[in-house]
């Protein structure tokens, strides 16, 4: 992303904390991120998709008004998100596993592992959306537990969430002023519908949108680690 990019979607402070943090980390930056690019790529061959790579929303030719607050597709490595939903404290099989920011659709994959009632992407790029769909009729496993695959193309400011338990992933997709309205949806949806969680993955990488969601009244958090946040919805 490029520093008028940076500077639009994480403003000056962001974009200052994240240079100073790629300063502190550069030597190990280039492994973590060439890991990621390894497990992914070879998750790739193994399952008949693709869902490696980095891409910028400057890459995409595509208008929303969302676009200006959004961030970059960078999928999750299989074993980071295992890692995190073994952080929810209740069994996986009554919840609907939500991926908002979906791109290609590399966690909904990932996530079929377990045994959610359904698992269902919000991409708002129809370019990578039309990627997550090709992968998902291409898509093939012996150990998958949930066969219940869709895609949406849609803006996450806007989405309606399914009916009850949930789990929502956010891998660092958007700035402050489109959680603002997924806030509001999130308040308001996710009332009476059972127990439902949400991880935030990435939190570096827009550290503005992280301190937005660590202070919403209607999610309590249950772990944290230096990349990640998994939060329990209340009241």
């Amino acid at each position: 992303m490029s520093l008028r990019n940076s500077l639009r979607v994480r403003g000056v402070s962001g974009t200052v904390h994240l240079m100073f943090r790629r300063c502190l980390n550069f030597k190990r930056a280039p492994r973590q991120i060439l890991s990621r690019t390894i497990d992914l790529e070879s998750f790739d061959r193994q399952h008949g998709v693709e869902t490696a790579g980095l891409i910028e929303l400057d890459q995409l030719r595509f208008n929303s008004s969302s676009k200006t607050h959004g961030a970059r597709y960078d999928g999750i490595a299989p074993w980071r998100l295992k890692d995190l939903l073994r952080r929810i404290p209740v069994d996986l099989d009554r919840h609907t596993f939500v991926d908002v920011g979906s791109g290609k659709g590399a966690a909904l994959f990932h996530a079929s592992e377990y045994p959610f009632r359904k698992i269902v992407g919000v991409e708002f790029s129809p370019e990578l959306h039309e990627v997550a769909l090709r992968n998902i009729a291409s898509f093939r496993s012996s150990t998958r537990q949930c066969n219940d695959i869709t895609a949406i193309c849609g803006d996450a400011g806007s989405y309606e969430y399914p009916e009850g338990p949930c789990v929502l992933f956010f891998n660092s997709p958007f700035g402050v002023p489109v959680w603002e309205k997924v806030a509001r949806n999130l308040a308001r949806s996710r009332r009476g519908q059972g127990k439902s969680y949400l991880i935030y993955s990435n939190i570096g990488w827009l550290p503005e949108a992280a301190e937005f969601v660590d202070k919403l009244s209607f999610l309590r958090l249950i772990h944290a680690d230096d990349t990640s946040r998994v939060y329990e919805f209340i009241g």
